[in-house]
């Protein structure tokens, strides 16, 4: 009787392992042969679920999507600005892998135009419901984007060691605070 195989469970091994050699060695450990090595599955086996590079990085990005939904759902039942962008700053190791990963992942896209149309249409959606937290700020989507751009850059300085996250946390408080006020201001 031929072994029964779990599909979805098989995808997720082997994004898994794109994931882990983004996190640990970098974009250009992304290859059919590193991958298969770091699942312990054949090359084959990699090929049959993702063809393509393209498809094993999708596929991955939608997982750290996933995860960082779920830090942001454990922030709390209606998470407010706080919760939500402190939740996405690197301040352990998954959410450190996490991070790495995404940085991979935007390398990656930022020479396939196809893949960055996706991350940027996500990250417009993202932007939106941040900015749907700022309903009496004079210019809300403009006040999102800096904070997410804050948000991205003080979690590649803490990538990268340059600040820690408790130095961070701090950062990122002060200008919500600030952006929170000068909703209440424009009222």
């Amino acid at each position: 009787m031929p072994k029964r195989v779990d599909h979805s469970s098989r995808r997720a091994e082997i994004s898994d392992a794109v994931m882990r050699l983004l996190a640990r060695d970098g974009l250009e450990s992304i290859s059919l042969r590193h991958v298969a090595a770091e699942a312990g599955v054949s090359a084959g086996q990699v090929q049959h679920y993702f063809p393509t590079k393209d498809a094993m990085m999708e596929f991955a990005a939608t997982t750290i999507a996933g995860r960082i939904g779920e830090r942001i759902t454990a922030a709390g039942p209606d998470p407010d600005l706080h919760q939500i962008l402190t939740a996405l700053l690197p301040t352990d190791a998954e959410s450190a892998a996490d991070t790495r990963t995404l940085i991979g992942y935007l390398a990656f896209a930022s020479v396939r135009p196809q893949i960055a149309e996706t991350l940027a249409t996500n990250g417009r959606g993202f932007r939106d419901h941040i900015a749907g937290l700022l309903p009496h700020h004079p210019e809300p989507t403009a006040a999102a984007s800096t904070l997410l751009a804050l948000l991205d850059g003080l979690a590649l300085h803490v990538t990268v060691g340059q600040i820690s996250a408790d130095d961070a946390r701090p950062l990122l408080t002060s200008a919500i605070d600030e952006t929170l006020a000068r909703g209440s201001r424009g009222r």
